[in-house]
């Protein structure tokens, strides 16, 4: 083999070491890049940026669970939610049936005064409709009420979501609970004093509406 062709073999193996080498690192620098949030928290909201299905439902239930859990118990918390979480053009409409609603339930509001406290789940949900800007979300929807002098008592109802994609993150265009009646569980006794209030505070202290994942 000539001196020529050699240095011309030479110079293409080294060039594709090269090549090589630098896909590797590539790969490796892609690798060790921390992903894009989708969930970010402001003020401890949490704010779902997936455009996808999982985004809007990750983003309908936790503003559906945080909403409901705080519309009564913490106003002040509700606001922000409603500030964050909704469609600017849903603000005025959000608040000031929030506002309706604790007017009409003084029982409840004394509760919370007298330091009851309110958990929010949500059971089950369903997609109902999707697009890259808008979504329908159905949620099966559980409120648990209790306090110092109320009887713990439960709720369930069928919330539909429509949210928009704007802004960078899913927002809150409406959210209505439907006429439809929505499944009740049945209340299972284990050791006859778990439906008491003070079963309650001791078994659920520190516990808030979960934050549903990440889209």
């Amino acid at each position: 083999m000539s001196p020529e062709r050699t240095r011309i073999l030479a110079a293409a193996a080294l060039a594709l070491i090269a090549f090589a080498l630098g896909t590797l690192t590539g790969h490796a620098t892609a690798a060790r890049r921390p992903a894009t949030p989708q969930v970010t928290f402001v003020d401890g909201i949490p704010l779902e940026r997936a455009d996808t299905q999982a985004g809007a439902l990750a983003a309908a239930d936790n503003s559906l669970a945080l909403s409901s859990q705080s519309v009564e118990q913490n106003p002040p918390l509700f606001a922000r939610v409603v500030a964050l979480a909704y469609a600017p053009s849903a603000h005025r409409t959000t608040i000031a049936q929030a506002a309706t609603l604790r007017n009409d339930d003084p029982t409840d509001m004394a509760n919370y005064r007298a330091g009851g406290r309110a958990v929010a789940v949500i059971a089950a949900r369903r997609l109902d409709g999707y697009s890259r800007t808008r979504a329908t979300v159905t949620s099966w929807l559980g409120g648990f009420v209790w306090g110092p002098r109320l009887t713990p008592r439960q709720s369930w109802n069928l919330v539909q979501t429509t949210l928009r994609y704007e802004h960078g993150r899913w927002l809150v265009v409406s959210s209505q609970e439907l006429p439809t009646p929505a499944p009740v569980p049945s209340i299972v006794y284990v050791d006859g004093n778990n439906n008491q209030s003070s079963a309650f505070d001791t078994r659920l202290a520190g516990m808030t509406a979960p934050f549903y994942g990440n889209g």
